[in-house]
């Protein structure tokens, strides 16, 4: 859990509201409430704040911090001496078949693969999530750093072409892979978050967009 979803918790039960009572206030709905405390909900500053005021708070946004670039030492090459590196063979392979999978990264615009990631099944699921309909992709940008997705960042997505108000999604337009907040006007239209600092958005057919899937997830680079 990151440390605004802990901040808006505690503040909310400091005031004594439920998660009802405080998403009556906001004007949002319980389960965006339920989902911002669990920290399953990226937000960004406008709607936190929101939030936090309603809570009557007045302390500054809290900001997740990123840890200090740090330059990466030299592996080291020594191998004590009598030490015989083993390969795992087919029968082990097999067997971490079942409770381990891995994942290719993909890069969010040239779609190239830039690394790997090795996820245990827990109780035939990954993240939550059945293992197939779950996907990793790299942040090539800082478009949606108003949202804490920086350059480097790699996002969980979880495969879906349903659309969920106030959430963001993974999606193609004009054969462009891109990340936005998405909200559905009616079933013929959607309103997407502009690549700025304020809350300014456009509008677009649905049969312009292609949803890939929802971001569930971000893991901030080190």
């Amino acid at each position: 859990m990151n440390r605004l979803a802990v901040k808006i918790k505690e503040s909310r039960i400091k005031a004594g509201l439920t998660e009802k009572g405080l998403a009556k206030k906001c004007g949002l709905s319980v389960n965006y409430i339920i989902q911002v405390e669990s920290g399953k909900k990226i937000v960004n500053e406008s709607v936190a704040d929101k939030i936090l005021k309603a809570l009557g708070t007045k302390e500054e946004l809290i900001q997740e911090e990123k840890p200090a670039e740090k330059k990466e030492k030299s592996k080291s090459t020594f191998k004590p001496q009598g030490t015989i590196p083993v390969e795992p063979n087919q029968t082990w392979a097999d067997a971490l078949a079942g409770v381990i999978k891995k994942y290719p990264v993909y890069d969010l615009y040239t779609n190239k693969i830039v690394a790997y990631k090795d996820l245990p099944i827990l109780s035939k699921k990954i993240e939550g999530h059945h293992p197939d309909k779950i996907m990793f992709v790299k942040s090539s940008n800082d478009h949606m750093k108003k949202f804490r997705i920086e350059k480097g960042d790699v996002l969980t997505v979880l495969m879906t072409k349903d659309i969920q108000n106030q959430c963001i999604y993974l999606f193609e337009m004009k054969g462009n892979k891109m990340i936005r907040q998405l909200r559905k006007k009616d079933n013929k239209k959607v309103e997407l978050s502009k690549c700025t600092n304020d809350n300014s958005t456009m509008t677009v057919g649905m049969n312009e967009i292609k949803i890939l899937g929802k971001i569930i997830k971000n893991e901030f680079s080190i």
